[in-house]
């Protein structure tokens, strides 16, 4: 994959999967918008799919092809996945002041790109699970068994 890095202008190919991992790992915890697109090469077919959505873990592998998973850190069901990227853009023109990238797959039919922007810390911070969310259902209901017992018992 080949990184393009808008600031100074200068092109390399990505050195190894940790470094994608770190220039990736800067979006953790932030809200981040994501727009995905894709167009033909004649312009006549179009597509376009916006969110915001707070990154909680990135999953970056290198099998059979590169693939990128950004998981939500508010909703198990939602994840973007990028496979097979050619070109990485990285837009960091000012320092402290926004980072966005793009991922660009080209082929004959068309282009697909998905651009990534950081809009900054999540405000709520990603939650933590509670006690509650970590016991099992049979746990749970041995806990509720257990109260059930004592409240009966004192009266």
């Amino acid at each position: 994959m080949k990184i393009i890095y808008t600031r100074g202008n200068r092109t390399e190919t990505l050195a190894s999967l940790a470094t994608l991992r770190k220039i990736l790992n800067r979006f953790v915890a932030h809200r981040v918008f994501y727009e995905v697109s894709s167009r033909s090469k004649r312009g006549h077919e179009f597509f376009s799919a916006k969110n915001i959505f707070v990154v909680g873990s990135i999953e970056v592998t290198n099998y059979e092809h590169l693939k990128i998973l950004l998981f939500d850190a508010h909703n198990q069901a939602h994840s973007l996945e990028i496979l097979n990227p050619q070109t990485m853009r990285i837009y960091d023109e000012l320092p402290g002041r926004g980072f966005a990238v793009s991922f660009i797959c080209e082929n004959e039919a068309g282009e697909t790109r998905c651009y990534l922007r950081d809009e900054g810390e999540d405000a709520d911070g990603i939650k933590q699970q509670t006690a509650l969310e970590k016991i099992t259902l049979p746990q749970l209901f041995e806990y509720l068994e257990e109260i059930t017992c004592v409240e009966a018992s004192g009266r």
